[in-house]
């Protein structure tokens, strides 16, 4: 592997004082929590994610990467591939031909707002506008949400490094946000967020929202299964899916439940609790067009549960596992699942993965229904590996899909 951590210099300089004085001790991909029950110590809100060693890889098959893809048609206005960059700081968009074709493309568009700072989660609102969860930020260290209007998206191509239209921020007590990580919205347009470090579930309404500030979430659920919660996102039926990481399991709040909760502060427990002996290191999720449910294990593997077993709590066996295999960059050798921490499927039902690492500083990888159908290593039909400096794609967290500005 090549450049391991050497990009840690191309840093913005506010970004990288605030990494190197705390210590790389988030926790976000480090050793110790991909291979123990218990993985890692409990984070802290002012602290940064680390850079880990690379997961054995379990298969030889190898894919050549071609050059990278130039765009040149004209995009639609959906299918944006919006990718939070941990380390850049920035949230970059990649339209359908620049990830048409295995490289080290350059987005789209840029997001490289100086508010952002560990951006690890994003959520597109009714309106089309982009809010990002800052897992960290420049006043108390607690994380910051920030919301990007649609106008401010579709005008990054003059100004890629916009201020927020809103801020959602702590108050100085330490207790309203904490690395908040996984970001979804419910039908009714209340913001959900786990927060890793507190830890618990929050959730702003449609008019705290609007008006943005250091203000207490309408919701707060606390609960004695939450360690370390990162991923979340809502099935068909409004129930939410959370990856807790610590615990290794994976919970959900049934619609009802949530619904019940709503304008409340308080503990309540998951329905459901899923749990198995493949998790090592479970960091995000989501559904694919049959209900099934996909995690991303940074032990360097995808694991897919079928519907049918999530009805109730259980310990169900993954009814396909993809693994790593080695993968020919333009620049080294890096690996199709490297600390994999999102996954979205894009309208065909092919899945993107992010991965932390790479030969140099993360890589998306793409596998389609037919690789997806059975367990294996496939090579990835595109991977797109991140360039020498780190431009492009900088330890990607939640991806997710949404508009093209």
């Amino acid at each position: 592997m090549q450049n391991r951590g050497g990009y840690f210099s191309r840093l913005r300089p506010g970004v990288l004082s605030i990494v190197v004085a705390l210590g790389f001790a988030l926790g976000g991909c480090n050793s110790s929590s991909s291979n123990s029950p218990n993985p890692g110590p409990k984070p802290t809100p002012t602290v940064a994610p680390t850079i880990a060693p690379t997961p054995t890889p379990t298969a030889t098959v190898t894919a050549t990467i071609g050059p990278t893809a130039t765009p040149t048609s004209t995009p639609s206005k959906t299918g944006g591939l919006w990718v939070p960059n941990l380390f850049g700081p920035s949230v970059n968009e990649f339209d359908p031909p620049a990830r048409a074709v295995s490289g080290d493309p350059p987005p789209q568009f840029f997001n490289e707002s100086p508010f952002l700072l560990l951006p690890a989660g994003l959520a597109f609102d009714s309106s089309q506008n982009l809010w990002v969860a800052n897992c960290s930020d420049f006043i108390f260290g607690t994380g910051a949400i920030a919301e990007f209007t649609a106008a401010q998206l579709a005008n990054l191509g003059n100004n890629r490094t916009p201020d927020p239209n809103k801020t959602l921020l702590d108050d100085g007590s330490l207790t309203i946000l904490g690395c908040p990580w996984g970001a979804q919205f419910d039908a009714a347009g209340n913001l959900w967020i786990t927060n890793r470090s507190i830890p618990n579930l929050v959730s702003y309404s449609p008019a705290q929202l609007a008006v943005g500030g250091a203000i207490t979430p309408d919701t707060t659920i606390t609960s004695t299964s939450f360690e370390s919660p990162r991923g979340i996102v809502f099935d068909a039926s409004a129930n939410l899916w959370i990856v807790e990481n610590q615990n290794q399991e994976i919970l959900a709040y049934k619609a009802a439940t949530l619904a019940a909760a709503l304008g409340h502060s308080g503990q309540v427990n998951p329905d459901i609790i899923i749990s198995s002996s493949s998790f090592g290191d479970p960091r995000a999720i989501t559904f694919d067009g049959a209900g099934n449910l996909w995690l991303a294990d940074a032990t360097g593997k995808l694991l897919k549960f079928a519907a049918a077993d999530l009805a109730m709590s259980g310990t169900p066996t993954p009814t396909v596992v993809i693994t790593a295999t080695p993968v020919v960059t333009l620049d080294g050798i890096a690996l199709s699942l490297d600390f994999p921490e999102g996954l979205a499927f894009d309208p065909d039902g092919n899945l993107w993965v992010a991965n932390l690492e790479s030969d140099n500083a993360g890589s998306l990888a793409e596998f389609t229904p037919a690789q997806l159908a059975s367990s294996g290593s496939p090579s990835p039909a595109v991977f797109l590996d991140s360039d020498r400096f780190g431009t492009n794609i900088h330890q990607p967290s939640l991806l997710t899909f949404g508009p093209i500005p």
